[in-house]
């Protein structure tokens, strides 16, 4: 059998490659046409565009100038089946043959706004809803020739040209077959439906079917289906036409079913559906015919229609639903909030006063530290031996060797230490401080002592911890109970380096009763604060007085698991919002007495600017909330000659918290009470819209189950007999 296809050979593809350089002549004269421009050239010659000089009709004639590749039989069976078409708005028409002419031609419309192929060249993807026309409209043409025994067999973009009204008219019938013949018709690769792709194949309604979904594919993704590159290097590669068909064959027929157009934005699952059943490589498993198709879109357009309508019918009791879900989540939230703002401003109130009636016991006990020191700083004994102490030469050339903090442990300075400890008057000074602390009216104290105005240790007593004599010959200068600073003057904690003026006397010191930063003791693991207050004598500054006592007593207050207070210490520096004084503190020193307490704070300017709720770094769950108040701790402070008081800030803050659970607890009451409520109305109203979209999705799943082939419209089974019995027909 000879080939029919339109395959090029690499001549042909040359000469139609050189015929594309657009000539400026016609092969030949037209009676009756004026011949204007070239429009393009194929294997079989050139398409020029004219015009009828009867009545100005814009026409394009095709000369067939290849006349050794021609055959005149196929030719003239595309003209008589164009004229069997005439009048139809579906193709393009046919308005003048000359067979006898050299070179032949035939005149047909000219349709100037070009061929989808066109088209899709310049914009690869177009919209669904243009897609979906041009497919229906393409369809109806189909459908025209079908019901006049006209198969296409090449339907293609290149083939449909669109008209001024973008309408598309079916062109090219050089492929197309009368439904009674038996002779094969190839297609176009990739368009041309599996089975059609063999030399031995009876031409099919569904091939255009299979055709007619690939174009929408087409359409809609921007490629054909099943085309890869690995399946067009392989019909590349193939050496004739029977392995090009054989391959082409078995690639579409063991390819995965396309899905790309699926996942195009505005194709729905109905219209899915109908490219997957047009393109179905089991033509039992496609549509029977273009009718078919359009009976398909039919029911799409009117599932589509029928939408607006359901979602109507919806409204009412979605409207009703939504307006009694607003009006209940309206009343329900104004009422949640209402009590819990109720309950949390009674929660704050409480918890502030119960802050406030902490830091004024601890302000309390601050202040009957600073009159201790102040009392102490103030005893003549005092006076007298430091007074003898610091006037002495030998002393005072030890004090200016040991002077330097940076040295406290250089053995360099060990005899001179051994020195200043042993000397006769600092013994002499260190007994009366021994006697004063204890004094029955003196607070409980870790530590008590006395410093020169350089921050060297004259006498130090230590109550709660053995160090007593370590820290004597020790300069001090660097803390911040002498410098009235709030933070130590070190520079690294691991390898400490102090910070001090080299001279000696021109070191910052207090000038008034201090409360110093707070430092971790080593000998308890627990945060230890100093009172510090300088001592005058003769109007000069001569040293400081100080006691250091462990945090952990100044608040008092019944905590339990649900309420509690703690300190935290809200002077700026390093340590602000540090936890100073917490009921799970001193269990944590105990059982990790390494631990540094230095990491476990709070931040306090959310606190200090209203903020009722925080998260507790010290409790196990520390994502638990508490509700919480807070109060500054101030102490009184006097002129030395207590003839002047006022309330000072000492920079430490009580936080009372309660339980955020316990608090709210009324408020999740009224919220239980009110959901069962919603939930009991919902619930109904949910019961019979339920009822309402259940009916509806039955009906469009009866709709997408006929699309999808469960039930097949009995007039296809009609046409295909039709088909059939025409085929069967001499």
């Amino acid at each position: 059998m000879t080939d029919q296809t339109q395959h090029q050979s690499n001549e042909q593809l040359q000469e139609a490659q050189r015929m594309s350089l657009k000539p400026t002549t016609a092969p030949g004269q037209v009676p009756g046409y004026i011949i204007r421009n070239f429009l393009g050239s194929g294997a079989f010659g050139e398409v020029w565009a004219g015009v009828d000089r009867r009545t100005g009709r814009n026409v394009a004639i095709k000369f067939y100038t290849r006349r050794s590749s021609l055959d005149l039989t196929l030719l003239s069976r595309e003209v008589e089946k164009l004229a069997a078409l005439s009048a139809d708005r579906y193709v393009v028409q046919l308005l003048d043959v000359g067979w006898d002419a050299d070179p032949p031609f035939y005149v047909m419309d000219y349709i100037d706004s070009g061929s989808l192929e066109d088209e899709l060249a310049r914009e690869p993807k177009i919209s669904v809803e243009k897609a979906v026309d041009i497919f229906k409209e393409c369809a109806v043409g189909l459908l025209h020739l079908h019901g006049k025994g006209i198969l296409h067999c090449d339907l293609k973009p290149g083939n449909i040209l669109l008209d001024q009204d973008h309408k598309p008219r079916l062109a090219d019938f050089g492929q197309s077959r009368l439904s009674h013949e038996q002779s094969p018709s190839l297609g176009t690769l990739f368009y041309m439906a599996p089975e059609q792709a063999n030399l031995q194949a009876v031409p099919d309604a569904r091939w255009d079917v299979y055709a007619l979904g690939a174009l929408l594919f087409r359409m809609l993704t921007g490629a054909p289906p099943y085309r890869d590159s690995e399946l067009v290097e392989k019909l590349e590669s193939a050496n004739g036409i029977d392995e090009r068909l054989a391959a082409y064959r078995q690639s579409v027929a063991s390819a995965p079913i396309p899905t790309s157009h699926r996942r195009i934005p505005g194709v729905d699952r109905m219209l899915a559906d109908i490219v997957d059943r047009c393109i179905a490589v089991d033509p039992e498993k496609r549509f029977r015919s273009v009718h078919s198709v359009l009976l398909a879109l039919r029911q799409r357009e009117h599932s589509h229609a029928r939408r607006p309508l359901m979602i109507i019918g919806l409204l009412g009791p979605f409207l009703l639903l939504a307006g009694m879900s607003i009006f209940g989540w309206s009343f329900y939230r104004h009422a949640v909030s209402q009590t819990n703002d109720a309950v949390m401003t009674k929660a704050a109130e409480s918890n502030r006063w119960a802050a406030q009636l902490a830091a004024r016991s601890a302000g309390e006990q601050i202040d009957s530290y600073f009159w201790a020191v102040e009392r102490m700083s103030l005893d003549p004994e005092i006076e007298k031996g430091l007074k003898q102490l610091l006037e002495n030469e030998e002393f005072t050339e030890l004090r200016r060797k040991l002077s330097d903090p940076n040295r406290n442990t250089d053995p360099a300075l060990d005899a001179d230490r051994v020195a200043f400890i042993n000397h006769p008057l600092r013994q002499e000074l260190q007994a009366p401080l021994e006697r004063k602390i204890k004094d029955p009216l003196s607070p409980s104290a870790a530590s008590w002592f006395i410093c020169d105005r350089w921050g060297n240790q004259l006498a130090s007593v230590f109550i709660t911890e053995r160090t007593t004599g370590q820290t004597l010959g020790r300069n001090y200068s660097w803390r911040s109970y002498f410098n009235a600073d709030v933070v130590d003057s070190v520079t690294d904690e691991t390898k400490p380096r102090y910070v001090v003026v080299e001279d000696p006397d021109q070191r910052t010191h207090i000038s008034r009763s201090h409360l110093s930063g707070v430092f971790q003791s080593q000998g308890t693991a627990t945060w230890k604060i100093a009172f510090s207050t300088p001592i005058i004598i003769g109007g000069d500054f001569v040293g400081i007085v100080a006691l250091t006592t462990n945090m952990g007593s100044f608040i008092e207050f019944d905590s339990s698991e649900r309420q509690y207070a703690m300190m935290a210490d809200s002077r700026l520096g390093r340590n602000r919002g540090v936890i100073l004084e917490h009921p799970n503190l001193r269990a944590l020193s105990i059982a990790n007495p390494s631990t540094k307490l230095d990491q476990y704070r709070v931040n306090l300017d959310p606190l200090e600017q209203g903020e009722v709720i925080f998260s507790d770094p010290l409790q196990p769950d520390d994502q638990k909330k508490w509700v919480v108040g807070i109060s500054n701790v101030k102490r009184t402070s006097r002129d030395r000659d207590d003839s002047l008081e006022s309330a000072t800030d000492t920079g430490l803050t009580v936080i009372a918290a309660q339980d955020y659970d316990a608090v709210t607890e009324p408020v999740r009451s009224l919220e239980r009470q009110l959901s069962w409520l919603a939930l009991g109305t919902l619930g109904f109203i949910l019961a019979v819209v339920g009822l309402l979209v259940f009916m509806l999705s039955r009906t469009f799943r009866q709709t997408r189950q006929r699309i999808g082939g469960n039930l097949a419209p009995a007039t296809d089974s009609l046409m295909l007999k039709g088909s059939e019995s025409t085929r069967r027909s001499p």
